[in-house]
């Protein structure tokens, strides 16, 4: 724990000069500034996936955050009396046991938002998220508030800045997603017709998938720098030629 963190705890164990023992006034003051702490902070992070349409929005980034403090509270704070045992029989307690389960249930909430259909992945930034939400519960559960509100800080740069910057990268390097029949053989074609108008094929990843419930085959096309209007000749040549159940550019809909 950092050393404002501390300063923090122990100004709220001082009781505020009331004279209660054990620093109980205090002990629940700090409490509720956990609570306060995290649902402003994991707010922050909601609303960003609420605004953007993401099934994990505000209210489920916050739930999830307070849970997490519950569970780290009751680490710290909700075993005094049986702590008073362990230590009369010479045993030992360690908070972070219960955290970590935390941790694992999170991770399985977390799957559950990852949707995988035959164009794309959906899901994996909001899984990040929920994991990260539940990770500032925890810091503000257990008194670390610093470390939460940088995390928050990064985090919520991250979703905001790095995502333009993601979409700057991704048009000057775009990548094509292109579903077919699983026996119907493209990458040929898809050479050809990228040789003849200039583009340059960095990579091309083929497997399995499954498009409106039939199996199928997914190719994605990774780019170099190209000009858009290359691009766009190249889509159209492509839907032409091999008549694609789907295809998606920089997973968005294709021009």
């Amino acid at each position: 724990m950092n050393g404002i963190d501390r300063l923090i705890i122990e100004w709220f164990n001082t009781d505020f000069g009331l004279g209660f023992s054990g620093g109980i006034v205090g002990n629940a003051c700090l409490i509720v500034l956990s609570f306060l702490m995290t649902l402003l902070l994991s707010g922050l992070i909601g609303f960003e996936r609420e605004y953007h349409g993401h099934s994990a929005g505000l209210r489920t980034h916050v739930l999830i955050a307070i849970g997490s403090c519950v569970i780290m509270v009751l680490s710290v704070y909700g075993f005094g009396y049986w702590d008073s045992i362990h230590l009369a029989n010479g045993a030992s307690r360690d908070p972070a046991r219960l955290a970590a389960q935390a941790i694992t249930g999170i991770g399985f909430l977390g799957a559950g938002t990852i949707i995988q259909t035959g164009m794309n992945i959906k899901g994996l930034t909001t899984a990040a998220t929920i994991w990260v939400a539940m990770g500032i519960g925890l810091a503000c559960g257990c008194g670390s508030f610093l470390v939460a509100i940088l995390v928050t800080a990064l985090s919520f740069f991250v979703l905001v800045g790095l995502n333009r910057l993601e979409t700057f990268a991704a048009k000057k390097n775009p990548f094509l997603v292109i579903v077919v029949p699983q026996d119907q053989a493209v990458l040929g074609t898809l050479l050809q017709v990228a040789k003849r108008l200039g583009l340059v094929v960095e990579e091309t990843i083929s497997e399995m998938t499954v498009y409106q419930e039939t199996p199928a085959l997914r190719v994605i096309v990774k780019c170099g720098r190209v000009r858009p209007e290359a691009l766009s000749a190249f889509v159209d040549e492509i839907r032409a030629s091999i008549h694609p159940l789907g295809l998606r550019v920089n997973n968005m809909e294709a021009f």
